[in-house]
């Protein structure tokens, strides 16, 4: 049974942080200056240290239809500014395609509930 896809707008998004379980030394940056990675670093640590969580983290997105709910998405070692958090998660996560990547995941569920449920349909 095929139906027809949910778009963006039908669904609700969710987009959080979570703590990246990566060390960031060695991994926030290569720009080829190790001074100038060690100093971002020590920036990015620095912050971690009083609970600025946004400033190494992994992006979650998970797209959500009633109570169904797609396979979450995700994208570590990112790292955001602490002026604008939260907008730079959303942009980061649609730039990253995890939106469409999580309406796909919703979408291929919806597929499997209604196929499976379209077995008990009398005709």
């Amino acid at each position: 049974m095929n139906i027809r896809k949910l778009t963006r707008a039908e669904v609700t998004f969710n987009v959080t942080i979570e703590p990246e379980e990566i060390d960031p030394r060695g991994n926030a940056i290569a720009s080829g200056d190790d001074t100038f990675d060690r100093e971002c670093e020590n920036e990015i640590i620095t912050r971690l240290n009083i609970g600025d969580t946004g400033t190494w983290c992994c992006v979650k997105v998970v797209a959500t239809w009633g109570d169904i709910e797609s396979n979450p998405q995700y994208l570590g070692g990112c790292s955001f500014s602490e002026s604008d958090c939260h907008a730079d998660i959303e942009r980061c996560a649609d730039d990253h395609g995890m939106l469409d990547e999580a309406l796909d995941s919703l979408n291929a569920k919806v597929q499997a509930l209604a196929s499976y449920f379209g077995e008990l349909i009398e005709s």
